[in-house]
């Protein structure tokens, strides 16, 4: 299993249009096999902060979603905004432990 995670530092003013087309990729990439998390969320501390996590059963699961055409859509609607950054990490997992 593979997990994700990372932050998004995105213009304040920009950041409704960023989650709102993550929005939508988020509910393509839900349906995708192999994927168990597909999520953007809001910093509650930061305003230009949106944060990413995914879970996949594993890389392999993930190459056909890098190339989907939800993602490219993604991808065209993130150039109309200002992107300040970006830190995103993958982890490959040994083990799972509900808590």
């Amino acid at each position: 299993m593979i997990v994700i995670s990372g932050t998004f530092t995105v213009e304040p003013t920009d950041r409704d249009a960023f989650l709102t087309a993550a929005k939508a990729v988020m509910a393509d990439t839900l349906q995708e096999p192999g994927c168990h998390a597909y999520c953007f969320s809001p910093s509650v501390t930061d305003p230009a902060g949106v944060h990413l996590f995914e879970k996949w059963d594993s890389e392999d699961a993930l190459a056909p979603h890098m190339k989907s055409d939800h993602i490219r859509a993604f991808g065209r609607a993130l150039k109309e905004l200002k992107i300040l950054g970006r830190e995103i990490s993958m982890y490959e997992v040994a083990s799972e432990k509900k808590m």
